[in-house]
C-alpha cells in the first residue's frame, strides 16, 4: 500500500514538473486581410496583419504573431487558429500567440 501511495505522489510531482507554460488556449476562426497596415509597436513603426472574426466586421490590427502561417500579399485568408495565452512570457514578448491549425479558405483579392 505504501509503495502505491509513493508511486502516486511521484507521478503527480512529475506531471507538475513537465506542465506547459501555457495558461490557456481557445480555437478561433479569423479572416486575414490581403494587405498589411502601418502600425506602431511601442516606438517602432512596422506593418501589422489586419484581421476580423466575421466577414462583415471592420478590420482590426493585430500585433500577435501567427505561427505556421505563410502569408502572401494579395490573398485573403480564413484561418482556424488556436490562441495560446502563456503565463510566463518574457517582458519583451507577446503573452498571446496564434498557431494556425488549418487554412480554411484562401482567395486572391482584386
Amino acid at each position: 500500500m505504501r509503495l502505491a501511495f509513493l508511486a502516486a505522489i511521484a507521478l503527480s510531482l512529475a506531471a507538475c514538473a513537465t506542465a506547459p507554460a501555457d495558461h490557456g488556449s481557445r480555437s478561433r476562426l479569423l479572416y486575414i486581410a490581403a494587405t498589411k497596415a502601418p502600425c506602431t509597436n511601442g516606438v517602432m513603426k512596422t506593418e501589422c496583419f489586419q484581421y476580423r472574426e466575421e466577414a462583415t466586421d471592420a478590420w482590426q490590427l493585430t500585433y500577435v504573431p501567427i505561427e505556421g502561417f505563410d502569408w502572401q500579399p494579395g490573398n485573403e485568408y480564413l484561418l482556424k487558429i488556436t490562441e495560446v495565452h502563456a503565463k510566463d512570457a518574457p517582458e519583451d514578448a507577446s503573452r498571446v500567440t496564434w498557431h494556425v491549425d488549418k487554412v480554411v479558405e484562401q482567395h486572391p483579392v482584386k
